[in-house]
């Protein structure tokens, strides 16, 4: 007996030493924040969010939570990569708006959020897609979607891709192995069940894990740790996410000086590379395939497309036209032209930076628009050429 006194003696004070950092560092939104309390703060508060950059966030978990938490289909949301954040509600002239871009999206990125609308039943009246020409690169394609794999399942399910060669992922789709077989706090709303769904709320289990102790107690030493607070400002000196979805960049890039932009610019025209768009030799097949069967899907369920095609800027253009190893890019805007024509979807923008007047000065950095550029770069395409 006194043996087992003096273990629990021991053993107690380092088991509360895991849990107190565990719960005080908390890296991944376990434990003391989790993405739902966020998402309610977002949903159902209007609070926009401030310091989720600085906690290296989820922000695949944090569009499931939100989309969870929505308890009515949206007239518009927003679907791409971080080159459409910047898309708030105010340019679509409606509330009734979420921008569900996620950064580093690949195609699989655009068939898992369709998903969990669809899922959730919540399938909006109108769809804007931002359509990046490495979409359809798979040399660049990255695994961040399967954070959200059981949704992409979902949508095989849905569209019969499963049983006719499609992607054939998710087929025992179990999560990621820290808890997301377990339904998260909001994903109650949702309407159909999808077996692996990711757990967005808290995972008690993390109290007492030493794989989780063992990783948080190495961001001790430089101070981080999951903390996010919140604001009715719409801009402020840091990277700001919105209520709605969109993004307001942290102030020094907000006021970057041009030069800076034709600087960075100039160096990835000397490196020769152009983000995601290095040894793309020809159109992926299957990644093309996909992105049809998800405009058929969402048009066959009443969804109006709206396809968006970012530009580059001029000086990045230009560089895009004089290389054969960059000159896809043009070929891929051909092809989504034939698309929107063929679909009779909605078309606009143009990798093209000359129809919108975008200039360097408009740009944060290499690739992204400023806010307030960004209703100027939503011009209508030309798809009868």
């Amino acid at each position: 007996m006194k043996k087992w006194c003096k273990a629990a003696l021991f053993l107690l004070p380092l088991l509360l030493f895991v849990g107190v950092v565990n719960w005080y560092v908390d890296s991944y939104a376990y434990l003391r924040v989790t993405y739902d309390e966020i998402a309610d703060k977002m949903t159902n508060m209007s609070q926009n969010v401030v310091g989720l950059e600085e906690s290296d966030y989820n922000d695949r978990n944090l569009v499931l939570a939100c989309l969870n938490a929505q308890k009515e289909a949206k007239e518009v949301v927003v679907i791409g990569s971080s080159r459409v954040f910047t898309f708030e509600h105010t340019l679509f002239d409606t509330d009734s708006f979420y921008n569900a871009g996620l950064s580093e999206a690949t195609i699989y990125d655009l068939w898992a959020v369709t998903g969990i609308l669809a899922a959730n039943g919540r399938l909006p009246e109108k769809m804007v897609i931002g359509v990046d020409a490495f979409l359809f690169n798979a040399a660049h394609n990255n695994d961040r979607w399967k954070e959200l794999e059981s949704y992409v399942q979902y949508m095989d399910n849905e569209t019969g891709r499963n049983t006719g060669g499609g992607t054939g992922v998710g087929e025992e789709s179990g999560g990621d192995g820290n808890g997301a077989e377990v339904f998260g706090e909001g994903a109650e709303a949702s309407g159909k069940d999808v077996e692996g769904r990711p757990n967005t709320g808290r995972h008690y289990g993390k109290w007492l894990s030493l794989d989780y102790f063992r990783y948080n107690i190495t961001c001790l030493p430089e101070g981080k740790r999951f903390d996010v607070f919140y604001t009715e400002d719409w801009e402020t000196e840091l990277y700001t996410k919105h209520y709605d979805g969109s993004v307001s960049y942290q102030q020094e890039l907000r006021e970057v000086a041009e030069e800076d932009v034709v600087a960075m610019t100039g160096q990835a025209m000397e490196e020769q590379v152009v983000y995601r768009m290095t040894d793309y030799r020809e159109i992926d097949a299957e990644s093309m395939e996909m992105f049809i069967s998800l405009l058929d899907y969402l048009q066959s369920q009443d969804v109006e497309v709206i396809l968006y095609l970012p530009p580059y800027s001029p000086m990045l253009y230009d560089y895009i036209e004089s290389e054969d190893s960059f000159r896809i890019t043009l070929e891929v805007e051909t092809k989504i032209k034939e698309i929107a024509f063929e679909k009779k979807a909605a078309l606009y923008g143009s990798y093209d930076p000359e129809g919108s007047g975008l200039q360097m000065s408009d740009l944060y950095d290499v690739y992204h628009v400023k806010t307030e550029k960004t209703p100027d770069t939503f011009f209508p395409a030309d798809i009868t050429d």
